[in-house]
């Protein structure tokens, strides 16, 4: 494989991919350009089993295990920030999470084995996925689909700003936190700000509410655990000052890490909604969305391999096995319904300036790193299936 040229074609790929940054399963332009671009590789089978997104699968001419690389290929409500000469066509729509890149890489990774398709052991089915921002993510169809049924093993790289370019960090076990999105209405009776007596005000309810969820963490969950509940939204009124408003919603996420501080906290944001809404004479109702993001669990024997992989591409000192795991959501989680799945933090941070993080509008990756993303990729299946690299014939 010549780097080189590899390597900029993945920046090309990549700044394509920025310009028609779409939102959760809205990616048609994305979708009809990866199609086109995967088109030029005849040894590549595709599917399309959702409206959006598109997988691509690789049969090698050697018997070995199948492997699945995944990438998102979706963007955030989010304007961008910056003066780069490829700013994304739509308005407010930013690949602000570097969907973008982890969809080029995997092309690079496409080009790289088709060309040497004939000593590749195994199969690899490439997944450009759709709506990973959004719950319900994409990873869930497909799942269900049933046409990922034979890949015995999944991986998936993400950018950090956070790590210097050159750098990856895997975290075998939990590796990221479950995510719950909560909505909450506060059902009181308005009437006029100066005679709250006949009134039952749900913005007062609303603040005792925000208030007492401030303890649920420190009260009611293992010290030794975590939580993280943030309420992100009130509103209610609008906007006069002569009247009290009916009602308040609120919304919020809560991340943790096992299933039993999960279900406790929101077994204690049920009651806390519910009772100090009733204490101020309103009604609390909360739901909770039907398909949010379990915390993505990296199998051990997989993190081992791939943390071996990683070394020969970032040497050891650049490969770091993480203790702590990160307490973002990622529907990445759900191939493991499947196969055993491996998720690693790809640094993308400029070694001298300052890097804007993850869902920033300034977020701007340092295009050098791609190519190890393609390099860590080719590493893994090769210590996967033992590829035997052909003679380069000059």
């Amino acid at each position: 494989m010549q780097d080189h040229l590899i390597a900029q074609q993945v920046i090309q790929w990549r700044r394509a991919l920025h310009q028609r940054a779409e939102l959760s399963h809205q990616e048609y332009q994305t979708t009809a350009y990866l199609i086109t671009e995967l088109q030029a590789f005849p040894a590549l089978t595709l599917y399309q089993p959702s409206p959006t997104g598109v997988i691509a699968r690789l049969q090698g001419s050697l018997p070995g295990p199948v492997i699945g690389l995944r990438a998102d290929i979706d963007a955030l409500p989010l304007q961008e920030q910056s003066d780069s000469l490829f700013k994304a066509y739509q308005y407010n729509t930013m690949h602000a999470c570097g969907h973008d890149a982890h969809s080029a890489m995997l092309m690079g990774t496409i080009k790289a084995l088709c060309e040497r398709q004939e000593s590749l052991a195994g199969e690899v089915w490439f997944i450009f996925q759709c709506g990973e921002e959004m719950s319900p993510g994409g990873a869930k169809a497909l799942v269900e689909s049933g046409l990922l049924d034979n890949v015995s093993c999944f991986f998936a790289l993400h950018v950090q700003p956070d790590l210097p370019c050159g750098k990856i960090t895997i975290k075998p076990g939990i590796a990221t936190a479950n995510r719950d999105t909560f909505h909450m209405t506060i059902q009181g009776q308005g009437g006029h700000s100066a005679m709250p007596h006949q009134c039952h005000d749900p913005l007062v309810a609303s603040a005792a509410i925000v208030s007492q969820i401030q303890s649920i963490v420190s009260r009611e969950v293992d010290p030794r655990e975590m939580a993280v509940i943030s309420v992100c939204s009130l509103k209610s009124g609008d906007g006069t000052t002569a009247r009290l408003p009916d009602s308040a919603t609120l919304c919020g996420t809560v991340r943790s890490y096992t299933t039993e501080v999960r279900e406790t906290v929101k077994a204690a944001l049920r009651r806390v909604c519910q009772m100090t809404a009733q204490s101020w004479h309103c009604q609390g109702d909360i739901h909770f969305d039907a398909w949010d993001y379990s915390a993505i669990i990296n199998d051990e024997t997989l993190s081992r391999q791939a943390l071996d992989a990683a070394a020969t591409i970032f040497g050891q000192d650049n490969t770091i096995q993480a203790t702590q795991a990160m307490c973002v959501g990622e529907d990445f989680s759900e191939y493991r319904a499947i196969a055993p799945i491996c998720f690693a933090w790809l640094g993308v941070g400029y070694p001298d300036r300052h890097n804007y993080p993850l869902h920033h509008a300034c977020f701007d990756p340092d295009e050098q790193a791609f190519i190890f993303g393609v390099r860590y990729y080719l590493a893994i299946i090769e210590k996967m299936t033992a590829t035997r690299t052909p003679p380069h014939h000059h």
